[in-house]
């Protein structure tokens, strides 16, 4: 009841900030657009102010939310994905533009420093986002540069978001733009596959770019699933058949203990480093260790 009230809250100072911008709505203009009174308003928010960063973070869950929360048959190539991922991503980013642009232009000078914070740690997650949804396209192959072509698709993703509003009679075409999008990131990514990175592992983590939880909790467990599935795939279709029931055995051995509550370290890495030993299964083990890698192995084990 209570987080039905203030999304209904942070609903109408959104829709609010955006049409008469954050200095001209008053915390009654927001309680009269909710029909509630100005008390019940300031039970769940402190302050405007309040009301407002909370609005800012919302937004951003929502959009990275909207298209993580797609769902996809196994028939479906990781790259198509990809691109129906970005075209919810982008409707999502233009439908919102209107907010952020009035608030760039109408930022609180006390609440500048949070704000800038607040967009900083949603630039970062961003940028995590796409570093995941490369890879899960193109493979593990690709990390090397995964950086560089992250910060690219980002940047294109920003400029589009900000030509879609320099005439909105002009509507853009999201499954073309995010076809293109793609397309234009494999081409890259072909160019420098082998070259040295501009932003390599170490230079992203100097820069703070990398945020673990958006591995974990935007493609963690589906990672998982579908890289366990993969793997048993590939071990029915290409294994020796005199050592098919080990692997299967080992595989299955590997998901029980990654889904334990405390698993155990050791375990998990003897049963990959068993797995890794079968040529025919590199693919499918490399990037089921990454997944591992990605989302849970900082984790304490016991």
């Amino acid at each position: 009841m209570i987080e039905d009230r203030k999304k209904t809250i942070l609903h109408a100072g959104s829709q609010l900030f955006a049409e008469k911008g954050y200095f001209a709505t008053t915390v009654q203009d927001i309680a009269e657009q909710c029909n509630m009174s100005k008390a019940s308003i300031y039970k769940l928010f402190q302050s405007k102010e309040d009301i407002l960063l909370q609005i800012i973070s919302t937004l951003h869950e929502e959009i990275v939310q909207a298209s993580s929360a797609l769902h996809f048959e196994d028939n479906v190539p990781p790259r198509d994905q990809l691109v129906q991922k970005l075209i919810v991503q982008l409707h999502e980013f233009i439908v919102r533009h209107n907010f952020f642009i009035n608030l760039n232009q109408n930022v609180p000078m006390e609440l500048g420093s949070q704000i800038r914070t607040v967009m900083l740690n949603f630039k970062r997650t961003m940028i995590s986002w796409q570093k995941e949804a490369l890879i899960q396209a193109f493979g593990t192959e690709i990390e090397p540069i995964v950086w560089d072509m992250a910060v690219c698709m980002q940047g294109m993703l920003r400029e589009f978001v900000f030509l879609s509003h320099v005439d909105r009679k002009t509507k853009l075409d999201l499954e073309a733009l995010a076809a293109f999008i793609v397309d234009s990131i494999e081409t890259m990514i072909h160019q420098r596959m082998g070259k040295t990175p501009v932003v390599d592992a170490e230079l992203a983590a100097h820069l703070n770019l990398y945020d673990p939880e958006v591995g974990r909790k935007y493609f963690g467990e589906s990672e998982w699933r579908k890289s366990v599935r993969e793997l048993t795939l590939a071990v029915h279709q290409r294994s020796p058949e005199p050592i098919r029931a080990d692997l299967l055995a080992a595989v299955e051995r590997l998901d029980i203990e990654r889904r334990k509550k405390v698993p155990q370290a050791f375990m998990i890495d003897a049963l990959i480093a068993y797995l890794r030993q079968r040529e025919e299964l590199t693919e499918e083990v490399s990037y089921l260790q990454h997944v591992y890698f990605a989302n849970w192995e900082e984790e304490k084990h016991g």
